[in-house]
């Protein structure tokens, strides 16, 4: 028995300027992912702007979206090939993953992938 519960809350966009609060399901940790435990949360700079549709297409791609790269909180779940983390590890958010072979990449401005 997990103590996972099988829902939790999550703030939806769900269009230009329009957003609420809705239970969606907890995700599982796909290959070289964890789960983590949200326990505190910022406001990022883009956010006005990605809620205000300034990036309509590019971010979110599409609605309804889930935002909000800037959190820190608990690993509960790992999963395979997620080495180097364990349950318990205290961990913060990344929400930039590049493809790891560009130029970018390469010289570690993996954001600008």
């Amino acid at each position: 028995m997990s103590d996972i519960p099988d829902k939790m809350n999550a703030l939806i966009l769900t269009g230009i300027d329009a957003f609420e609060l809705r239970e969606v399901d907890v995700p599982e940790p796909g290959p070289g992912e964890v789960l983590a435990k949200v326990e505190a949360v910022a406001i990022c700079g883009t956010d006005p702007k990605i809620i205000k549709g300034a990036f309509k297409g590019l971010w979110p791609k599409s609605y309804p979206a889930i935002i909000g790269p800037e959190w820190a909180g608990t690993i509960v779940r790992v999963g395979h090939g997620a080495f180097g983390f364990s349950k318990g590890d205290r961990v913060a958010g990344e929400p930039h993953k590049g493809c790891g072979f560009c130029r970018n990449c390469m010289t570690g401005r993996y954001n600008i992938c």
